[in-house]
């Protein structure tokens, strides 16, 4: 993934907009049918990531649907990262606080 923002192409816009369109897809599923199914949630969107990153033969040039694929992956990635530095972070702000 690109880490200059001023130069990403229109592939890599698709498929972090794809990634954030699964996401919410899944937040808004796992709300409706049981709001208490966050490890779920979680675990469907780990599994999101590792099909796509085994999905492809890395001797091969990507097509454009691959490399959009590979570009959600890696921002469902991101996110799932930065969530759970967060969720760390806030346990650790609330047990300092205890």
């Amino acid at each position: 993934m690109q880490t200059d923002n001023s130069m990403i192409d229109g592939q890599s816009i698709e498929g972090r907009l794809n990634a954030h369109r699964e996401i919410l897809i899944c937040l808004l599923t796992s709300a409706l049918l049981r709001p208490d199914s966050t490890l779920e949630l979680l675990r469907s969107l780990e599994e999101e990531v590792l099909i796509r990153d085994g999905a492809e033969d890395p001797g091969l040039t990507p097509s454009a649907g691959i490399a959009r694929a590979g570009e959600k992956s890696d921002e469902i990635r991101q996110i799932l990262d930065a969530a759970r530095a967060r969720a760390d972070a806030l346990t650790r702000q609330a047990q300092a606080g205890r």
